[in-house]
């Protein structure tokens, strides 16, 4: 039974969702538990990998880098043209 379960995965199609590469949580209302720990502690995770936009539901925050990041190109902004909200990282 188990190599026909396998069998029949390793032909399905395996698809990644966004949250597959995300750099801690990109939405705080999805952090558990939630504190003052975790809130800061996913903010400051995210700023180490230049991950400086988070969601709290529809509101975006921003940390402030202190340096030049390659975000604004002329490929992301076309990147985030015409998407759904949750459909990229928050930017």
């Amino acid at each position: 039974m188990l190599q026909v379960l396998g069998a029949i995965m390793s032909k399905m199609e395996v698809k990644t969702s966004l949250l597959d590469n995300m750099i801690g949580v990109g939405d705080m209302v999805l952090l558990e538990p939630l504190s003052e720990e975790t809130f800061i502690g996913n903010l400051r995770k995210r700023f180490e990998h230049n991950e400086i936009y988070t969601y709290i539901g529809s509101v975006l925050v921003s940390v402030n880098p202190y340096k030049s990041l390659p975000i604004f190109t002329a490929d992301k902004v076309e990147e985030y043209r015409n998407r759904n909200f949750y459909e990229l990282s928050p930017h």
